[in-house]
Protein backbone atom coordinates (compact mmCIF):
# COMPACT_ATOMS: atom_id res chain seq x y z
CA UNK A 1 0.00 0.00 0.00
CA UNK A 2 1.57 3.19 0.61
CA UNK A 3 4.98 2.64 2.02
CA UNK A 4 4.03 4.78 4.90
CA UNK A 5 6.14 3.30 7.55
CA UNK A 6 7.26 0.21 9.26
CA UNK A 7 4.25 0.64 11.02
CA UNK A 8 1.90 0.36 8.18
CA UNK A 9 2.17 -3.17 7.66
CA UNK A 10 -0.61 -3.42 5.29
CA UNK A 11 -1.82 -0.71 3.11
CA UNK A 12 -4.14 -0.23 0.23
CA UNK A 13 -4.57 2.67 -2.09
CA UNK A 14 -7.77 3.10 -3.90
CA UNK A 15 -8.22 5.82 -6.44
CA UNK A 16 -6.03 8.00 -4.31
CA UNK A 17 -7.62 6.68 -1.13
CA UNK A 18 -5.18 5.07 1.20
CA UNK A 19 -5.89 2.29 3.66
CA UNK A 20 -3.10 1.26 5.96
CA UNK A 21 -2.51 -1.15 8.78
CA UNK A 22 0.58 -2.80 9.97
CA UNK A 23 2.96 -4.78 12.02
CA UNK A 24 5.43 -2.00 12.45
CA UNK A 25 8.81 -3.36 13.45
CA UNK A 26 9.98 0.18 14.04
CA UNK A 27 13.55 0.71 15.13
CA UNK A 28 14.65 3.81 17.01
CA UNK A 29 17.38 4.47 14.46
CA UNK A 30 14.61 6.04 12.39
CA UNK A 31 13.71 8.59 15.04
CA UNK A 32 15.55 11.00 17.29
CA UNK A 33 16.22 9.82 20.82
CA UNK A 34 14.89 12.26 23.41
CA UNK A 35 16.85 11.27 26.49
CA UNK A 36 19.42 14.01 27.23
CA UNK A 37 21.92 11.38 28.35
CA UNK A 38 22.06 9.91 24.86
CA UNK A 39 25.32 10.51 23.02
CA UNK A 40 24.86 12.79 20.01
CA UNK A 41 24.90 10.79 16.79
CA UNK A 42 27.87 11.13 14.48
CA UNK A 43 27.62 11.28 10.68
CA UNK A 44 27.56 7.50 10.38
CA UNK A 45 24.57 7.36 12.71
CA UNK A 46 22.89 9.94 10.49
CA UNK A 47 23.62 7.83 7.43
CA UNK A 48 21.67 5.02 9.11
CA UNK A 49 18.80 7.30 10.05
CA UNK A 50 18.58 8.89 6.61
CA UNK A 51 18.91 5.60 4.67
CA UNK A 52 22.19 6.63 3.04
CA UNK A 53 23.26 3.03 2.74
CA UNK A 54 25.87 3.49 0.01
CA UNK A 55 27.64 6.08 2.19
CA UNK A 56 27.29 3.73 5.15
CA UNK A 57 28.86 0.86 3.20
CA UNK A 58 31.81 3.06 2.24
CA UNK A 59 32.44 4.06 5.86
CA UNK A 60 32.14 0.48 7.09
CA UNK A 61 34.98 -0.54 4.79
CA UNK A 62 37.32 1.89 6.58
CA UNK A 63 36.10 1.14 10.13
CA UNK A 64 38.42 -0.91 12.31
CA UNK A 65 37.21 -4.37 13.39
CA UNK A 66 35.29 -4.27 16.63
CA UNK A 67 31.85 -3.55 18.10
CA UNK A 68 31.34 -0.31 16.17
CA UNK A 69 32.12 -2.01 12.86
CA UNK A 70 29.86 -4.96 13.71
CA UNK A 71 27.02 -2.65 14.74
CA UNK A 72 26.97 -0.61 11.53
CA UNK A 73 27.65 -3.65 9.37
CA UNK A 74 24.78 -5.47 11.10
CA UNK A 75 22.36 -2.62 10.48
CA UNK A 76 23.43 -2.49 6.82
CA UNK A 77 23.07 -6.27 6.44
CA UNK A 78 19.52 -5.97 7.76
CA UNK A 79 18.72 -3.29 5.15
CA UNK A 80 20.27 -5.44 2.42
CA UNK A 81 18.12 -8.42 3.46
CA UNK A 82 21.12 -10.47 4.61
CA UNK A 83 19.33 -11.64 7.72
CA UNK A 84 21.64 -14.30 9.15
CA UNK A 85 24.66 -12.05 8.68
CA UNK A 86 22.86 -9.22 10.46
CA UNK A 87 21.97 -11.48 13.39
CA UNK A 88 25.56 -12.62 13.81
CA UNK A 89 27.04 -9.12 13.62
CA UNK A 90 24.55 -7.45 15.96
CA UNK A 91 24.72 -10.28 18.49
CA UNK A 92 28.50 -9.84 18.59
CA UNK A 93 28.26 -6.06 19.00
CA UNK A 94 25.56 -5.95 21.69
CA UNK A 95 27.55 -6.75 24.88
CA UNK A 96 29.79 -3.73 24.30
CA UNK A 97 26.95 -1.46 23.11
CA UNK A 98 24.92 -2.13 26.25
CA UNK A 99 27.65 -0.46 28.26
CA UNK A 100 29.11 2.12 25.89
CA UNK A 101 26.25 3.28 23.62
CA UNK A 102 22.76 2.68 24.92
CA UNK A 103 21.27 4.52 21.94
CA UNK A 104 22.93 2.11 19.52
CA UNK A 105 22.08 -0.88 21.73
CA UNK A 106 18.38 0.00 21.44
CA UNK A 107 18.69 0.22 17.67
CA UNK A 108 20.63 -3.04 17.50
CA UNK A 109 17.99 -4.85 19.56
CA UNK A 110 15.07 -3.59 17.50
CA UNK A 111 16.93 -4.43 14.31
CA UNK A 112 17.54 -7.90 15.72
CA UNK A 113 13.83 -8.27 16.48
CA UNK A 114 13.15 -7.41 12.83
CA UNK A 115 15.76 -9.98 11.73
CA UNK A 116 14.18 -12.67 13.87
CA UNK A 117 10.73 -11.84 12.51
CA UNK A 118 11.97 -12.16 8.92
CA UNK A 119 13.64 -15.46 9.85
CA UNK A 120 10.30 -16.58 11.40
CA UNK A 121 11.99 -16.95 14.79
CA UNK A 122 9.04 -15.35 16.53
CA UNK A 123 9.95 -16.39 20.08
CA UNK A 124 13.40 -14.81 19.71
CA UNK A 125 11.77 -11.66 18.32
CA UNK A 126 9.38 -11.48 21.30
CA UNK A 127 12.23 -12.03 23.75
CA UNK A 128 14.23 -9.24 22.09
CA UNK A 129 11.21 -6.92 22.29
CA UNK A 130 11.03 -7.60 26.03
CA UNK A 131 14.72 -6.73 26.35
CA UNK A 132 14.10 -3.36 24.70
CA UNK A 133 11.05 -2.51 26.81
CA UNK A 134 12.72 -3.59 30.05
CA UNK A 135 16.17 -2.03 29.61
CA UNK A 136 16.05 0.60 26.84
CA UNK A 137 12.62 2.21 26.82
CA UNK A 138 14.27 5.53 27.74
CA UNK A 139 15.92 5.51 24.29
CA UNK A 140 12.61 5.52 22.43
CA UNK A 141 10.26 8.40 21.69
CA UNK A 142 6.59 8.07 22.75
CA UNK A 143 5.64 7.18 19.17
CA UNK A 144 8.36 4.55 19.00
CA UNK A 145 7.22 3.09 22.31
CA UNK A 146 3.70 2.75 20.95
CA UNK A 147 5.01 1.10 17.80
CA UNK A 148 7.25 -1.24 19.79
CA UNK A 149 4.29 -2.24 21.96
CA UNK A 150 2.18 -3.05 18.89
CA UNK A 151 4.99 -5.07 17.32
CA UNK A 152 5.63 -6.94 20.52
CA UNK A 153 1.95 -7.83 20.85
CA UNK A 154 1.91 -9.58 17.48
CA UNK A 155 5.24 -11.31 18.04
CA UNK A 156 4.14 -12.64 21.41
CA UNK A 157 1.01 -14.08 19.83
CA UNK A 158 3.24 -15.77 17.23
CA UNK A 159 5.94 -16.96 19.59
CA UNK A 160 4.99 -20.65 19.22
CA UNK A 161 4.03 -20.42 15.53
CA UNK A 162 5.94 -22.59 13.03
CA UNK A 163 8.21 -20.87 10.48
CA UNK A 164 6.99 -20.04 7.00
CA UNK A 165 8.49 -22.29 4.30
CA UNK A 166 8.09 -22.65 0.54
CA UNK A 167 8.15 -25.55 -1.90
CA UNK A 168 8.21 -25.35 -5.69
CA UNK A 169 6.40 -27.54 -8.21
CA UNK A 170 6.81 -25.18 -11.16
CA UNK A 171 6.92 -21.49 -12.12
CA UNK A 172 4.45 -18.79 -11.16
CA UNK A 173 2.77 -17.20 -14.16
CA UNK A 174 -0.71 -15.94 -13.31
CA UNK A 175 -3.15 -13.40 -14.65
CA UNK A 176 -3.95 -10.38 -12.47
CA UNK A 177 -7.15 -8.34 -12.53
CA UNK A 178 -7.46 -4.63 -11.83
CA UNK A 179 -9.93 -4.07 -8.96
CA UNK A 180 -12.19 -1.04 -8.31
CA UNK A 181 -9.50 0.65 -6.22
CA UNK A 182 -7.03 0.35 -9.12
CA UNK A 183 -4.83 -2.24 -7.42
CA UNK A 184 -4.00 -5.73 -8.71
CA UNK A 185 -5.74 -8.92 -7.59
CA UNK A 186 -4.76 -12.55 -8.02
CA UNK A 187 -7.53 -15.13 -8.12
CA UNK A 188 -6.42 -17.74 -5.59
CA UNK A 189 -8.03 -20.85 -4.14
CA UNK A 190 -7.32 -21.14 -0.43
CA UNK A 191 -8.74 -23.97 1.69
CA UNK A 192 -11.15 -24.67 -1.18
CA UNK A 193 -12.42 -21.05 -1.28
CA UNK A 194 -11.71 -19.11 -4.50
CA UNK A 195 -11.56 -15.35 -4.53
CA UNK A 196 -9.46 -12.24 -5.24
CA UNK A 197 -6.36 -11.48 -3.17
CA UNK A 198 -4.74 -8.07 -3.53
CA UNK A 199 -0.98 -8.27 -4.23
CA UNK A 200 0.76 -5.72 -2.04
CA UNK A 201 4.45 -5.26 -1.25
CA UNK A 202 3.35 -2.49 1.12
CA UNK A 203 1.48 -5.01 3.27
CA UNK A 204 4.03 -6.00 5.84
CA UNK A 205 1.98 -9.07 6.68
CA UNK A 206 -0.75 -10.82 4.72
CA UNK A 207 -4.30 -9.92 5.72
CA UNK A 208 -7.78 -11.43 5.67
CA UNK A 209 -11.13 -10.02 6.69
CA UNK A 210 -13.01 -11.60 9.58
CA UNK A 211 -15.65 -12.95 7.21
CA UNK A 212 -13.08 -14.61 4.93
CA UNK A 213 -11.21 -16.00 7.95
CA UNK A 214 -14.45 -17.70 9.03
CA UNK A 215 -15.05 -19.13 5.54
CA UNK A 216 -11.48 -20.43 5.42
CA UNK A 217 -11.97 -22.15 8.76
CA UNK A 218 -9.10 -20.27 10.41
CA UNK A 219 -8.69 -20.47 14.16
CA UNK A 220 -7.16 -17.28 15.58
CA UNK A 221 -4.21 -17.74 17.88
CA UNK A 222 -4.82 -16.74 21.53
CA UNK A 223 -4.46 -13.02 22.19
CA UNK A 224 -5.42 -9.69 20.66
CA UNK A 225 -2.91 -7.18 19.27
CA UNK A 226 -3.12 -3.66 17.91
CA UNK A 227 -2.08 -2.13 14.62
CA UNK A 228 -2.06 1.48 13.55
CA UNK A 229 -3.57 2.96 10.41
CA UNK A 230 -0.57 4.54 8.70
CA UNK A 231 -1.95 7.96 7.80
CA UNK A 232 -4.82 8.13 10.26
CA UNK A 233 -2.73 7.01 13.23
CA UNK A 234 -5.81 5.22 14.60
CA UNK A 235 -5.18 2.01 16.52
CA UNK A 236 -7.14 -1.04 15.36
CA UNK A 237 -7.56 -4.35 17.19
CA UNK A 238 -6.58 -7.48 15.32
CA UNK A 239 -6.29 -11.22 15.65
CA UNK A 240 -3.61 -13.40 14.10
CA UNK A 241 -3.87 -16.81 12.48
CA UNK A 242 -1.52 -19.16 10.65
CA UNK A 243 -2.62 -20.45 7.24
CA UNK A 244 -1.17 -23.91 6.74
CA UNK A 245 -1.04 -23.83 2.94
CA UNK A 246 -1.16 -21.03 0.35
CA UNK A 247 -0.65 -22.01 -3.27
CA UNK A 248 0.37 -19.37 -5.80
CA UNK A 249 0.95 -20.95 -9.19
CA UNK A 250 3.74 -23.48 -8.87
CA UNK A 251 4.76 -22.22 -5.42
CA UNK A 252 3.25 -23.56 -2.21
CA UNK A 253 3.82 -21.59 0.98
CA UNK A 254 3.38 -23.19 4.36
CA UNK A 255 2.54 -21.53 7.70
CA UNK A 256 1.70 -18.09 6.36
CA UNK A 257 0.91 -15.52 9.05
CA UNK A 258 -2.38 -13.67 8.49
CA UNK A 259 -3.67 -10.62 10.32
CA UNK A 260 -7.44 -10.84 10.75
CA UNK A 261 -9.19 -7.46 10.62
CA UNK A 262 -12.85 -6.46 10.88
CA UNK A 263 -14.46 -6.31 7.44
CA UNK A 264 -15.34 -2.65 7.97
CA UNK A 265 -11.68 -1.73 8.44
CA UNK A 266 -10.80 -2.89 4.94
CA UNK A 267 -13.97 -1.78 3.20
CA UNK A 268 -13.22 1.10 0.83
CA UNK A 269 -15.83 3.80 0.41
CA UNK A 270 -15.96 4.78 -3.26
CA UNK A 271 -18.79 7.28 -2.93
CA UNK A 272 -21.97 5.66 -4.18
CA UNK A 273 -20.48 2.19 -3.79
CA UNK A 274 -17.79 0.50 -1.75
CA UNK A 275 -15.21 -2.22 -2.30
CA UNK A 276 -14.61 -4.94 0.23
CA UNK A 277 -11.05 -6.23 0.46
CA UNK A 278 -11.03 -9.77 1.85
CA UNK A 279 -7.50 -11.00 1.21
CA UNK A 280 -4.09 -9.34 0.83
CA UNK A 281 -0.88 -11.14 -0.11
CA UNK A 282 1.81 -9.29 1.83
CA UNK A 283 5.57 -8.91 1.90
CA UNK A 284 6.68 -12.16 3.63
CA UNK A 285 4.94 -14.24 0.93
CA UNK A 286 6.21 -12.10 -1.94
CA UNK A 287 9.77 -12.04 -0.59
CA UNK A 288 9.73 -15.84 -0.34
CA UNK A 289 9.04 -16.00 -4.09
CA UNK A 290 12.50 -14.45 -4.64
CA UNK A 291 11.87 -12.43 -7.80
CA UNK A 292 8.44 -11.02 -8.68
CA UNK A 293 7.48 -9.28 -11.91
CA UNK A 294 4.34 -7.40 -12.91
CA UNK A 295 3.82 -7.23 -16.68
CA UNK A 296 1.85 -4.62 -18.56
CA UNK A 297 -0.33 -7.33 -20.10
CA UNK A 298 -1.61 -8.18 -16.63
CA UNK A 299 0.56 -11.20 -15.84
CA UNK A 300 2.31 -11.81 -12.54
CA UNK A 301 5.49 -13.90 -12.65
CA UNK A 302 7.60 -15.11 -9.78
CA UNK A 303 10.49 -17.40 -9.08
CA UNK A 304 13.62 -17.54 -11.23
CA UNK A 305 14.21 -14.22 -12.98
CA UNK A 306 12.72 -14.38 -16.47
CA UNK A 307 12.99 -10.72 -17.40
CA UNK A 308 16.00 -9.58 -19.41
CA UNK A 309 18.82 -8.35 -17.21
CA UNK A 310 18.79 -4.57 -16.86
CA UNK A 311 20.31 -1.95 -14.62
CA UNK A 312 17.95 -1.63 -11.69
CA UNK A 313 17.68 0.78 -8.79
CA UNK A 314 19.19 -0.36 -5.47
CA UNK A 315 16.54 -1.78 -3.16
CA UNK A 316 16.76 -1.96 0.64
CA UNK A 317 14.47 -2.98 3.45
CA UNK A 318 13.04 -0.71 6.12
CA UNK A 319 11.69 -3.34 8.43
CA UNK A 320 9.19 -5.24 6.29
CA UNK A 321 8.87 -2.51 3.67
CA UNK A 322 10.96 -2.26 0.47
CA UNK A 323 12.75 1.01 -0.30
CA UNK A 324 14.34 2.02 -3.59
CA UNK A 325 16.83 4.77 -4.37
CA UNK A 326 15.63 7.19 -7.06
CA UNK A 327 17.44 10.12 -8.61
CA UNK A 328 15.60 13.43 -8.42
CA UNK A 329 17.31 16.50 -9.86
CA UNK A 330 20.73 14.92 -9.41
CA UNK A 331 20.12 13.67 -5.87
CA UNK A 332 19.81 10.02 -4.88
CA UNK A 333 16.85 9.81 -2.49
CA UNK A 334 15.04 6.94 -0.71
CA UNK A 335 11.40 6.14 -1.51
CA UNK A 336 9.18 3.28 -0.44
CA UNK A 337 7.70 1.17 -3.24
CA UNK A 338 4.18 -0.13 -2.86
CA UNK A 339 2.46 -2.33 -5.44
CA UNK A 340 -0.84 -1.91 -3.61
CA UNK A 341 -0.85 1.87 -4.02
CA UNK A 342 -2.40 3.33 -7.15
CA UNK A 343 -0.68 6.72 -6.91
CA UNK A 344 2.63 8.15 -5.76
CA UNK A 345 2.68 10.47 -2.75
CA UNK A 346 5.64 12.70 -1.86
CA UNK A 347 6.34 13.29 1.82
CA UNK A 348 7.23 16.33 3.87
CA UNK A 349 10.96 15.77 3.40
CA UNK A 350 10.50 16.12 -0.35
CA UNK A 351 8.54 19.31 0.29
CA UNK A 352 11.36 20.74 2.39
CA UNK A 353 14.02 19.71 -0.11
CA UNK A 354 12.32 21.19 -3.18
CA UNK A 355 9.92 23.84 -1.87
CA UNK A 356 11.94 26.57 -3.55
CA UNK A 357 10.21 25.32 -6.70
CA UNK A 358 6.74 25.48 -5.15
CA UNK A 359 5.78 28.47 -7.28
CA UNK A 360 5.03 25.91 -9.98
CA UNK A 361 2.95 23.74 -7.67
CA UNK A 362 -0.81 23.90 -7.18
CA UNK A 363 -2.55 23.92 -3.82
CA UNK A 364 -5.22 21.34 -3.08
CA UNK A 365 -6.76 19.04 -0.50
CA UNK A 366 -6.77 15.27 -0.21
CA UNK A 367 -8.96 12.91 1.77
CA UNK A 368 -7.20 9.77 2.88
CA UNK A 369 -9.20 6.85 4.22
CA UNK A 370 -7.21 4.74 6.62
CA UNK A 371 -7.99 1.70 8.73
CA UNK A 372 -10.55 3.00 11.18
CA UNK A 373 -10.82 6.61 10.05
CA UNK A 374 -10.43 9.44 7.57
CA UNK A 375 -7.82 12.19 7.29
CA UNK A 376 -8.25 15.40 5.30
CA UNK A 377 -5.07 17.35 4.61
CA UNK A 378 -3.92 20.34 2.58
CA UNK A 379 -1.31 19.42 0.02
CA UNK A 380 0.46 20.64 -3.09
CA UNK A 381 0.31 19.05 -6.52
CA UNK A 382 3.50 19.07 -8.60
CA UNK A 383 2.59 19.10 -12.33
CA UNK A 384 5.47 16.81 -13.32
CA UNK A 385 8.09 14.79 -11.46
CA UNK A 386 11.00 12.97 -13.14
CA UNK A 387 12.43 9.99 -11.27
CA UNK A 388 15.64 8.26 -12.32
CA UNK A 389 15.07 4.56 -11.53
CA UNK A 390 18.10 2.53 -12.50
CA UNK A 391 18.71 3.14 -16.21
CA UNK A 392 15.19 4.45 -16.82
CA UNK A 393 13.35 7.72 -16.17
CA UNK A 394 9.76 7.63 -14.96
CA UNK A 395 7.73 10.77 -15.60
CA UNK A 396 4.81 11.27 -13.21
CA UNK A 397 2.03 13.82 -13.59
CA UNK A 398 0.18 15.79 -10.91
CA UNK A 399 1.86 14.21 -7.91
CA UNK A 400 0.61 15.06 -4.40
CA UNK A 401 3.09 16.52 -1.89
CA UNK A 402 2.47 16.47 1.87
CA UNK A 403 3.55 19.58 3.75
CA UNK A 404 3.40 17.99 7.20
CA UNK A 405 4.23 14.64 8.73
CA UNK A 406 1.94 11.63 8.61
CA UNK A 407 2.33 10.71 12.27
CA UNK A 408 4.41 7.67 11.35
CA UNK A 409 8.11 6.99 10.87
CA UNK A 410 8.43 8.24 7.30
CA UNK A 411 10.34 11.33 8.36
CA UNK A 412 13.47 10.42 6.38
CA UNK A 413 11.72 9.07 3.27
CA UNK A 414 10.92 11.32 0.33
CA UNK A 415 7.75 9.58 -0.72
CA UNK A 416 5.94 6.38 -1.58
CA UNK A 417 5.90 5.15 -5.18
CA UNK A 418 2.62 3.74 -6.41
CA UNK A 419 1.65 2.01 -9.62
CA UNK A 420 1.78 5.26 -11.59
CA UNK A 421 5.61 5.14 -11.36
CA UNK A 422 6.04 2.02 -13.58
CA UNK A 423 2.77 2.51 -15.50
CA UNK A 424 4.46 3.45 -18.81
CA UNK A 425 6.85 0.51 -18.84
CA UNK A 426 6.39 -3.03 -20.10
CA UNK A 427 7.11 -4.53 -16.68
CA UNK A 428 8.58 -3.91 -13.28
CA UNK A 429 10.49 -6.39 -11.16
CA UNK A 430 11.33 -6.58 -7.48
CA UNK A 431 14.31 -8.86 -7.05
CA UNK A 432 14.63 -9.78 -3.36
CA UNK A 433 17.63 -11.97 -4.09
CA UNK A 434 19.82 -9.25 -5.62
CA UNK A 435 17.87 -6.38 -3.99
CA UNK A 436 17.08 -4.37 -7.10
CA UNK A 437 13.97 -2.75 -8.57
CA UNK A 438 13.94 -2.81 -12.38
CA UNK A 439 11.72 -1.25 -15.02
CA UNK A 440 11.17 -2.90 -18.41
CA UNK A 441 10.98 -1.12 -21.77
CA UNK A 442 9.22 2.21 -22.01
CA UNK A 443 5.87 1.97 -23.77
CA UNK A 444 4.70 4.33 -26.49
CA UNK A 445 1.00 4.97 -26.97
CA UNK A 446 0.07 5.62 -30.58
CA UNK A 447 -3.46 6.08 -31.88
CA UNK A 448 -4.73 2.88 -33.44
CA UNK A 449 -1.65 0.85 -32.47
CA UNK A 450 -1.90 0.54 -28.71
CA UNK A 451 1.33 0.28 -26.70
CA UNK A 452 4.73 -0.88 -27.84
CA UNK A 453 8.29 -0.74 -26.49
CA UNK A 454 10.48 2.19 -27.49
CA UNK A 455 14.18 2.81 -27.07
CA UNK A 456 15.20 5.00 -24.20
CA UNK A 457 18.51 6.50 -23.20
CA UNK A 458 19.71 5.87 -19.65
CA UNK A 459 18.38 8.29 -17.07
CA UNK A 460 20.43 11.49 -17.14
CA UNK A 461 21.27 13.13 -13.86
CA UNK A 462 20.92 16.90 -14.23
Amino acid sequence: MTGDSKRRRYGVIAAGVLVLCSLRTSHPCFGAAKDPRVVSPDQTDLDVKEFKFEDLATKIRTTKPGPEHDYFAGVLANAENHIEESIQLLTAALPNLRQSRRDRAAIALQTLADDYTKAFRYADAARTDDDVSTHFSDQLTPEELKGAKDDSGIRHILRDAPPQTITWDGPVDLKTERNPINSLNLELTVNGISGPWLVDTGANLSVVSESLAARLGLTPLPGVAQTQGGLTGIENPLHVAVLRTLQIGGATLHNVVLMILPDANININLGKTSYQINGIVGYPVLEALGVISFLQDGRFEAGAATRAKRTGAPMYMKGLMPLIVCNVEGKDLPFSIDTGASDTNLYVRYYREFRSESRNWKRGTQKTAGAGGLVKRRIYFQPEVKLGIGDKTAILKKVSIYTSGTGTDTEYLYGNLGQDAPANFSSYTLDFMNMTFTLGDRLSVEKGTGTKPVNESPAVKP
